[in-house]
């Protein structure tokens, strides 16, 4: 079985964690714990690219999304003042390696069932909240627009959340 991410992609990992510290508006304090945290993703898959395939394949690869949620993070960075939403990111990287290691290591049953539904649902949730603030922060929108964009992201995330927990369920009957 091959890695949930190449090992070749943790530099790239490193180089827009550089950015996001470079360029972004983090307080000190925010960008030690995100750096933190992405050192500690890619130990996670070194580790894991070590150990082999004695473990069985998540139902979800999402260490192999965690690029696209670093430059999420540079989105974020970007705004007047991240703080707030780059704290709610933080929750990212430690919720996909919880998912990862539950997925590998906890017996079946319905205890890891509900375990990887309630890590992937807190995941995406974050995710589309993220999203959905950076782009109605940086287009400005008033009022009425952030209520209409919250309510289309919101949709669209229970949607695809909704069929992540469907996915999810199945997985956990076989």
């Amino acid at each position: 079985m091959r890695p949930p991410l190449p090992i070749w992609s943790i530099p790239l990992m490193l180089v827009v964690i550089g950015i996001v510290l470079l360029i972004g508006h983090l307080s000190m304090v925010l960008g030690a714990v995100v750096a933190a945290e992405t050192l500690l993703v890619s130990a996670y898959l070194v580790r894991g690219a070590r150990r082999g395939a004695e473990a069985e394949r998540p139902v979800a690869n999402l260490l192999a999304l965690f690029p696209g949620h670093l430059l999420l993070l540079l989105a974020v960075s970007l705004l007047e003042s991240p703080d707030g939403l780059a704290a709610l990111w933080t929750s990212i990287p430690i919720t996909s390696i919880a998912y990862d290691w539950v997925s590998r290591k906890a017996p079946r049953g319905a205890g890891r069932t509900s375990t990887l539904i309630a890590l992937y649902a807190i995941l995406w949730a974050v995710l589309f909240a993220l999203l959905e603030r950076v782009i109605a922060i940086r287009r400005g929108f008033e009022r009425g627009d952030e209520i209409i964009a919250a309510v289309a992201f919101g949709v669209f995330g229970i949607l695809f959340i909704s069929l992540g927990i469907y996915r999810h369920w199945r997985a956990g009957k076989e």
